[in-house]
């Protein structure tokens, strides 16, 4: 008697939590319109949290970059990093190499030509922008805003600048972040993961490169990799594209090592970048 008891004590409890399941993936009640207003998938509440902060934290500095040259016109990421308006992105989304050999500003053929740049930030604050310097090894270029003649901008006016990471290495599996411009539809955040810390793709290749697992797609080349602490460790460059390699969702960057080399190596201006703990390039604490 007692087993036959216990059984069915058994069986209304499965049926208990069969029917709460159902009623959970349903959202409770069929005519609730947010069924997942009831339903938390608790391994994703920390990183969607961490995500919204860097997000919240590195937003204003992020810009979209557009490139012009006659009637050709290219979309873009960047990011600023310094308060007087220098922003950096990728060489190859303001730079075209030229049948020469030479690398020309936007689009040229045989020898320089300038190009009309533009930096559009988050609340579409637009402002022009020249080349400043760029490396073809790196894939890296560095553009300043322009603040003269416009109407209620100083030329001393202060920007957000971003702080690049510099005592924290990347690992296997960690969650990073880009804000970029994909397809030039505006400014959005993308979580990725480190899927290797430094490959060197091409035997050639100048430096390692940052594997990202997550999408990368045509325009976010240029956006700053962002780890936990909002700081910039890389920045995205390009894909592997399924159409060629077989392979999606595989994304491209270089790290914060070679994107310190390079402003260094530059001699036209005085880029006061900042690292961790926030000291500028030259020494001075932020």
């Amino acid at each position: 008697m007692k087993k036959k008891r216990g059984f069915s004590i058994a069986l209304a409890m499965i049926f208990v939590v069969l029917t709460l399941s159902l009623t959970a993936c349903n959202g409770w009640f069929s005519n609730n319109p947010d069924p997942t207003r009831y339903y938390i998938d608790i391994g994703k509440v920390d990183d969607a949290r961490t995500a919204s902060i860097v997000a919240n934290n590195t937003i204003a500095s992020c810009v979209r970059i557009i490139s012009e040259y006659k009637n050709v016109t290219s979309a873009s990421s960047g990011f600023v990093i310094t308060e007087d308006g220098y922003v950096l992105t990728n060489r190859h989304c303001v730079v075209r190499y030229s049948s020469t050999g030479n690398d020309t500003p936007m689009f040229g053929s045989d020898k320089p030509m300038s190009a009309n740049y533009s930096v559009v930030f988050a609340d579409n604050k637009e402002y022009s922008a020249s080349l400043v310097a760029f490396s073809s090894s790196a894939d890296l270029a560095v553009l300043k805003i322009n603040t003269l003649n416009i109407p209620l901008i100083s030329n001393d006016a202060k920007f957000q600048a971003l702080v690049f990471e510099t005592e924290r290495e990347l690992y296997y599996g960690e969650r990073v972040y880009t804000i970029g411009n994909p397809e030039n539809i505006g400014l959005i955040l993308t979580e990725l993961t480190i899927a290797s810390p430094a490959i060197r793709l091409n035997k050639n290749d100048m430096h390692d490169t940052v594997i990202l697992d997550g999408n990368i797609n045509h325009g976010n080349s240029g956006g700053p990799l962002f780890n936990a602490y909002s700081r910039i460790c890389g920045i995205v460059y390009a894909r592997i594209d399924g159409s060629s390699k077989d392979a999606y969702g595989i994304g491209c960057a270089i790290s914060t090592d070679v994107i310190i080399d390079f402003l260094d190596s530059i001699k036209n201006a005085d880029i006061n970048y900042k690292t961790t703990p926030a000291v500028t390039s030259s020494g001075e604490a932020a």
